[in-house]
């Protein structure tokens, strides 16, 4: 089967589940992905050949709504190649817009404090992608990672391991309120699950069936449940001088940045690259 063939039978069979866009990504997705070329070199050689066993079931799969990136087993951010699986979300662009501001804040820091080791900690780590990319492109940070899940947390290390960066993980629930950890953090990042179960059926098949419930939907009715409890960790655990970077739901953003300001914090918020209000930095 060759690439215009396979696109013959993602577009008769799939046509009615997703948009023309969604499939054509998909399909450039699996082709590069069965031949292990590029989407160019395909493009420029139809003539390739795609395992047809192997591109039926990956058809199959994405008629039940699984998301390609669990199909395959992988999900790109930025340079890195992650494993991804129903364990943990799948890494999306607007992270990557947030990792590059939190890079800016950890330069400065680093040319303004040349003799420190930045302490950073992201809560919540899922895949791992935050940390991993943090300490690839800023290899002297001191990076730690946490997470509820156990089985996040496999992922992430096994993420981890394959880029050879040094993170310390840890086991904790944030909403614990005892929880103490021996370090004060110069920076602290969460993406942390802020929808209500209210908002639940306002969601997609895609998402709802297939993400994990613990890293998406608060436990109760309050949509900043996660943020008061990292506000309340964050006193003991912030340095004086420190920063929290959040990413938030763009209904929900400036209920957040409310919240912190009515804390005696200020605030940044900025737009991701669809003009919503995406990002949020805190500090004293």
């Amino acid at each position: 089967m060759n690439f215009k063939e396979a696109e013959q039978v993602i577009i008769q069979e799939c046509a009615s589940l997703y948009s023309e866009g969604e499939l054509k990504e998909c399909m450039k997705r699996i082709a590069e992905h069965l031949t292990q070329k590029s989407y160019m070199e395909i493009r420029l050689n139809p003539a390739i050949e795609l395992d047809e066993i192997e591109f039926r079931h990956i058809v199959a799969q994405l008629k039940t709504h699984k998301p390609i990136q669990y199909i395959l087993g992988y999900e790109w951010f930025g340079h890195l190649q992650l494993k991804v699986n129903e364990q943990v979300l799948i890494p999306r662009p607007e992270t990557e817009e947030l990792v590059c501001w939190i890079k800016e804040e950890i330069d400065f820091m680093e040319r303004n404090q040349a003799d420190k080791r930045i302490q950073v900690l992201d809560i919540g780590t899922g895949s791992g992608c935050i940390p991993i990319w943090l300490k690839t492109k800023c290899p002297r940070i001191e990076m730690t990672a946490m997470d509820i899940s156990k089985g996040a947390l496999a992922i992430a290390l096994e993420n981890s391991d394959r880029y050879d960066v040094g993170i310390e993980f840890i086991h904790a629930d944030i909403l614990d309120e005892t929880l103490m950890l021996n370090t004060r953090f110069d920076i602290i990042i969460s993406n942390p699950p802020y929808i209500t179960l209210d908002e639940k059926n306002e969601m997609e098949a895609i998402v709802l069936d297939f993400e994990p419930d613990i890293a998406l939907f608060v436990s109760n009715q309050d949509s900043l449940q996660f943020y008061k409890a990292i506000f309340h960790f964050a006193r003991v655990h912030l340095t004086d001088s420190g920063f929290l970077f959040f990413e938030v739901g763009k209904q929900h953003a400036l209920e957040v940045k409310n919240f912190f300001e009515q804390q005696g914090m200020q605030t940044k918020l900025r737009n991701d690259m669809y003009g919503n209000e995406r990002m949020l930095k805190v500090w004293k």
